[in-house]
């Protein structure tokens, strides 16, 4: 039963990894669209994505703590990267609903009422807005933090450090993307 255990936790995070990369190119095509209709159909793309992250997550969840509690592997629940994975877990599992469907909500509801190009100020506003570029590249950093983690096995303080240097990646990497997307943006308008 534990190698049927490992095959659902590998195949939640096969989903997840594959929901991730998805949400993130979304994501980058949302800060460039340039129709409103372009950004309605980035946006229903997102909530099919959302369908697969949660149970993605539960399944990585359930099948992880039950290759824990079953000593699968003969991995402890005092394991440096036990411990450190399930708070990161937590941490993405709390981030999904509130502050990503915040986001998500703010977006809907500034283009429900727009048509056309993009250049209303609000809009562009909000499709270039900087937290959830932040929020989806640390969401990412994890989501590869915690392969690594699956991975390497490292102690509590390695675990610890793997996940800040992925969160301090995932920071450089959003503000160069917001950087360039607002420079071309400027660009773009000034041409106009």
């Amino acid at each position: 039963m534990i190698h049927v255990a490992l095959f659902v936790h590998l195949l939640g995070v096969a989903l997840l990894v594959g929901s991730v990369t998805a949400t993130v190119l979304t994501m980058l095509r949302i800060q460039t669209a340039g129709t409103v209709r372009e950004l309605r159909s980035l946006i229903a793309g997102t909530t099919r994505v959302e369908v697969v992250i949660i149970p993605a997550m539960l399944v990585i969840i359930g099948s992880g703590l039950y290759l824990v509690a079953q000593n699968g592997y003969g991995i402890p629940w005092t394991a440096g990267w036990v411990v450190t994975s399930l708070v990161v877990t937590a941490i993405l599992a709390a981030m999904g609903p509130t502050v990503e469907a915040s986001d998500d909500r703010r977006l809907r509801t500034a283009i429900a009422g727009a048509s056309g190009e993009i250049p209303q100020a609000d809009l562009r506003a909000i499709q270039l807005a900087a937290r959830p570029t932040y929020v989806v590249f640390f969401g990412t950093s994890q989501v590869v933090a915690l392969l690594y983690l699956m991975t390497n096995r490292p102690d509590l303080a390695a675990a610890i450090a793997a996940c800040a240097v992925a969160a301090a990646a995932s920071a450089i990497a959003a503000f160069f993307r917001l950087r360039t997307v607002r420079r071309a943006s400027t660009t773009a308008a000034n041409h106009a």
